[in-house]
C-alpha cells in the first residue's frame, strides 16, 4: 500500500463534505437505510461509496476509525463492517474493523484490534466474525467482533497472508486467496487445510476477492481477468472490459445472476451476467485510479 496522492486526499475530502451536506438536508426527512440491490464500495482513502442498483451514488460513508479502507461484510442486522488495513510504516495504526450501521453511520470501531493488516471479514450463519489477516500473524480469526477471540487458524499461504475469503454454504470450508495463483482452502470446523481448489494456477496469478457460487464453483478476480471456476476447480470462463487496462479487486454476486466487480486501475465498476460474460453496465466513479478495493451489494 502506497500513501494517497494529495489530489486523491482533495477529492475525497469534497465527497465527505457533500455526503455530510447530504446528510444535513435529510434530517427533517425519512431516513433511508441500506437496500437490497445496494452497491457499496470501499476506498484505499477510507470512506465507502453508497450506490443505488441503477448505478446513482446515494452517499458516502465517513470513516471514523483511522486505517486502509479493505474488505467488507454485512451481519444479519445489517450492519456493514469494514477492514482497516494499516495507514503507517511500522503499522501501528488501523488494524481494526469499523461498524456502519444500516443508515451509513459509523459506530466506530467493532471489537479488538488485530495483529495487524486485517483484510477480509465474513460472517457465519451463528453470528461469528472471520477476520483474515493478510501480514503479521496471517491468520483468520473467529470472534464476536467483542473482547472474545473464539478461535484463531493458523492456513497456508501463497504470497500474502489471508487476503480475501468467502465462506462456503456447509459453514465449515473458508475458501481464501493469498495474493498468488491459488484459491486455497481451510475447514474452519475440523482446523484443517484442505487441498488447493483450482485444478491448475488462475489465469494472471494474483487472485484477490472471490466468491462461492450456487453450483460449488468459485468467481475469483485475479491480475487483468475475473475467471470462473466450476466445482472440480476448472476455469469455464473468464470476464474482461477490452477498453481498459485492468486489475480487478473486490467483486460480489447481485443474487440475479448477475455480479459487480471494481476495476483498481480504472476505477470504474462493471457489471457482468455470470452465465454469457456480458458486460451490462458500468459506473464511472468519477475517482482517481487506484482507488477502490472492496465491493458488496447488499442483499
Amino acid at each position: 500500500m502506497k500513501p494517497p496522492h494529495p489530489t486523491r486526499i482533495v477529492l475525497i475530502a469534497l465527497l465527505v463534505a457533500c455526503s455530510m451536506q447530504l446528510q444535513a438536508r435529510q434530517l427533517s426527512l425519512p431516513l433511508v437505510t441500506f437496500a437490497p440491490g445496494d452497491i457499496f464500495v470501499s476506498l484505499e482513502q477510507g470512506p465507502v461509496l453508497w450506490w443505488t442498483p441503477a448505478g446513482l451514488l446515494r452517499s458516502v460513508l465517513v470513516p471514523t476509525v483511522t486505517g486502509v479502507g479493505e474488505g467488507m461484510g454485512f451481519d444479519a442486522a445489517g450492519n456493514l463492517y469494514v477492514t482497516r488495513w494499516c495507514s503507517d510504516g511500522p503499522c501501528q495504526t488501523g488494524n481494526t474493523v469499523e461498524k456502519f450501521n444500516n443508515l451509513g453511520l459509523s459506530q466506530g470501531q467493532a471489537g479488538h484490534a488485530f495483529d495487524c493488516q486485517p483484510h477480509t471479514i465474513v460472517f457465519d450463519r451463528a453470528g461469528f466474525a472471520y477476520t483474515g489477516q493478510a501480514a503479521c500473524r496471517k491468520t483468520i480469526v473467529k470472534s464476536t467482533l467483542g473482547a472474545t477471540i473464539t478461535a484463531e487458524y493458523t492456513v497456508a499461504e501463497d504470497n500474502y497472508g489471508v487476503f480475501w475469503m468467502d465462506l462456503a454454504p456447509d459453514g465449515c470450508t473458508m475458501v481464501y486467496t493469498s495474493f498468488g495463483p491459488n484459491v486455497k482452502q481451510f475447514d474452519v470446523c475440523a482446523n484443517t487445510q484442505l487441498a488447493d481448489f483450482n485444478a491448475a494456477p488462475v489465469p494472471g496469478g494474483m487472485a484477490q476477492d472471490l466468491r462461492v457460487l450456487p453450483d460449488g464453483g468459485v468467481l475469483v478476480s485475479s491480475g487483468e481477468v475475473i475467471a470462473r471456476l466450476d466445482h472440480n476447480g476448472v476455469v469455464t470462463q473468464t470476464y474482461a472490459v477490452p477498453t481498459e487496462g485492468a486489475l480487478w479487486a473486490g467483486l460480489d454476486l447481485v443474487g440475479d445472476g448477475t455480479f459487480w466487480a471494481a476495476n483498481y486501475f480504472s476505477s470504474n465498476m462493471h457489471r457482468f451476467d455470470l452465465a454469457s460474460g456480458t458486460k451490462l453496465a458500468t459506473i464511472t466513479t468519477g475517482i482517481p485510479a487506484n482507488s477502490p478495493v472492496g465491493v458488496r451489494v447488499k442483499k
